[in-house]
């Protein structure tokens, strides 16, 4: 067995000055040669926690739906207030989880924007408190627009309402 090197550079001379140019670029902190490839890449990590905080939030709504129907059906057969304000404080929990999920959503949605527009964000960043104005979007509990959203109040709305009014015709019997 015999090793051939190969007899010429496996690039030309204008891709060598490319990589050369590239490689003088990240060691002097310059980051316009990478810059275009870099922001896809940060954008795809982006979409990546959008799609998985989607997917949460749709979880929390199939979690949801067995717990209420086991909850509000043994109080029903059961005739226990107890359990049916264990089935709406469920709803609450869960509805606050989801409208967390969809805060976060949207803040990540504000950080894939101002990345996909150039702006000044560190490369690679997934502080998407860096999209917001300052002082926002810093806490954990979801905001009113998040917990009114369509994705939020009409679900956990309707639930909470039929709880409580189950509590009501429990405490009327």
């Amino acid at each position: 067995m015999t090793l051939r090197w190969p007899t010429g550079a496996a690039e030309d001379d204008q891709a060598q000055n490319q990589t050369l140019a590239t490689i003088q670029g990240a060691l002097l902190g310059e980051t316009d040669a990478l810059s275009a490839e870099d922001r896809r890449q940060h954008l795809s990590f982006i979409q990546a926690v959008i799609t998985r905080m989607s997917q949460a939030s749709s979880s929390s709504k199939s979690w949801l739906l067995p717990i209420v129907t086991a909850t509000y059906g043994y109080a029903v057969t059961g005739k226990s207030i107890l359990v049916a304000l264990l089935g709406c404080l469920a709803v609450l929990v869960f509805g606050v989880l989801d409208a967390n999920y969809l805060k976060q959503e949207r803040a990540f949605r504000k950080l894939y924007d101002e990345v996909a527009s150039g702006r000044p964000i560190p490369v690679f960043s997934m502080n998407p408190t860096l999209a917001s104005p300052a002082g926002t979007g810093a806490n954990y509990w979801p905001d009113w627009p998040d917990v009114r959203s369509w994705a939020v109040a009409p679900v956990y709305g309707p639930l909470l309402l039929s709880g409580l009014g189950l509590v009501v015709w429990l405490l009327c019997r």
